[in-house]
């Protein structure tokens, strides 16, 4: 865990002022409650660091992405008093609704997108960018809408589109874009961002 914290610490992160002592009775109800396992390297990430805040970027693994080349994190989910509970672990993952087997490890930035890791199956320990705003289900129109202008990554993921390229997803895949194979994978594959003060959620938009 030390060299994990020189790695926070040197990209700016934080505890933050609300953040509570996360507990292994903690984890353990939170596991309890949600039927969930959480990988071992998250798990310890967790009882260590959850909480803190801060800004870094994370590369896509696939490319091209609707949503640019990378995902932006600005706060690790923990244990947080009640008036931050948006920012709590436990809130985060239920508000995955009909998601099973994920939990919430980060925030993604603005507009609700998040970073959970698998729990279990072929997913089991493997981070991902999940994106609220489901830009994999736009048309294109709907692109050429909200932006305007379009990361040249985004154009050659839509023209894949267009030409029925794209890889295959697994089902409920559809919205999720992997960040790392493993937890500890994830935290070396982070890079500053250049928004070492920003507050949680102000992450300017990658995809645009």
């Amino acid at each position: 865990m030390e060299a994990v914290r020189v790695k926070l610490e040197a990209l700016g992160y934080t505890p933050a002022d609300w953040q509570l002592p996360v507990t292994e009775e903690f984890v353990a109800e939170f596991e309890r409650d949600r039927d969930l396992r959480l990988p071992a390297e998250y798990r310890a990430f967790l009882l260590a660091f959850g909480g803190w805040t801060g800004s870094a970027t994370c590369d896509f693994l696939e490319e091209p992405t609707p949503n640019g080349t990378v995902a932006w994190i600005d706060l690790f989910y923990g244990r947080m008093v009640p008036e931050y509970e948006v920012y709590d672990i436990r809130w985060a993952t239920d508000s995955l609704g009909d998601s099973p087997g994920f939990a919430v490890v980060a925030s993604g930035g603005m507009d609700g997108c998040v970073v959970v890791v698998g729990c279990d199956g072929p997913d089991d320990g493997h981070v991902y960018f999940l994106d609220a705003d489901q830009r994999a289900l736009w048309p294109d129109v709907e692109f050429r809408r909200m932006f305007t202008a379009l990361h040249p990554s985004i154009e050659r993921w839509l023209e894949l589109r267009r030409a029925g390229r794209l890889p295959a997803k697994p089902e409920g895949h559809e919205c999720l874009y992997l960040l790392a194979r493993s937890f500890n994978e994830f935290i070396e594959r982070l890079a500053p961002s250049g928004l070492e003060d920003a507050e949680p959620g102000a992450a300017a938009d990658g995809g645009a």
